[in-house]
């Protein structure tokens, strides 16, 4: 109840209604009477209605899941080269200030926005050099954007691919490690529940006991899909899973405060030990 309680979406679904509540019984002044007559307060609550009700319809596109998860991976690079474009940005616009006359260009903002906007590749066309050398050095930043801008686009566009093309396996860890905590369970909880289904006693989990587990904690997620799931889980190949790989896909963040770092570091070296095995194999 807790988890359900603290969705995010459910927060957007209860601020889209409480916001049309709230529209309601203060103003019944329509979007044209508000903008006439300057309620700059109101005017914010009626843009702000349509906003919150597109973003209700989230919940029903997983793929938005994989956008984010693209944008993380790509983030770890992208402060270094927002810090250099910013030093590219600055730099032109200093030198379009200091070529151009006061006539064109009178202050340095108007400079960083035509820097901008020629960086951006956008070229509104509503302020342009004049003199000969802003021209050149126009020229000359529209080649080092064109090429500079690529890169972090390249970034980008790799980590969307790289979490594409394994997609359907983010989508199902994704789904379960929702129903999981959909049905009040923690990441703590995984042990113990991994030991009551173990019948053998061997510490791990076949496909049988994996499945009976999760009809158990009913996590539906149909019989096709629990089994590319715990495929996707068992990376060494044994047919059977521990809690701990258990952990580690489903709830990464939370591995180190459950297992320790000796363990991780422990399982880390029997990963590269395995794919060094098949590696020599191949």
């Amino acid at each position: 109840r807790i988890a359900f309680c603290l969705d995010p979406y459910n927060f957007v679904d209860i601020a889209a209604g409480v916001l049309v509540l709230v529209l309601r019984s203060v103003s019944t002044a329509s979007f044209v009477s508000a903008d006439e007559t300057g309620n700059s307060i109101i005017l914010s609550l009626m843009c702000a209605v349509p906003v919150l009700r597109l973003l209700k319809l989230l919940r029903r596109f997983d793929d938005f899941h994989l956008i984010l998860r693209a944008f993380r991976l790509a983030s770890e690079a992208l402060p270094v080269l927002l810090f250099i474009l910013s030093i590219i940005v600055l730099m032109f616009a200093s030198l379009i200030y200091i070529l151009e006359p006061r006539s064109n260009i009178e202050s340095l903002p108007k400079a960083l926005w035509l820097t901008m906007v020629t960086v951006g590749t956008v070229g509104y066309g509503d302020v342009v050099p004049t003199s000969a050398a802003g021209s050149l050095v126009t020229a000359a930043m529209i080649v080092v954007s064109a090429l500079y801008m690529s890169i972090p686009m390249g970034i980008v566009g790799k980590a969307f691919s790289t979490v594409w093309e394994d997609r359907d396996r983010l989508l199902m860890i994704h789904r379960a490690r929702n129903r999981f905590l959909e049905r009040g369970y923690k990441p703590q909880d995984i042990p113990a529940m991994f030991c009551s289904f173990d019948k053998n006693g061997d510490g791990e989990l076949d496909l049988p006991e994996f499945m009976a587990m999760m009809h158990k904690m009913q996590v539906a997620l149909g019989t096709d899909r629990m089994v590319e799931l715990f495929l996707s889980f068992d990376a060494d190949g044994s047919g059977a899973i521990d809690d701990s790989e258990f952990v580690r896909n489903l709830f990464p963040s939370a591995y180190a405060q459950i297992y320790g770092l000796g363990r991780m570091m422990e399982q880390v070296h029997t990963r590269n030990s395995t794919a060094g095995d098949k590696a020599t194999d191949k």
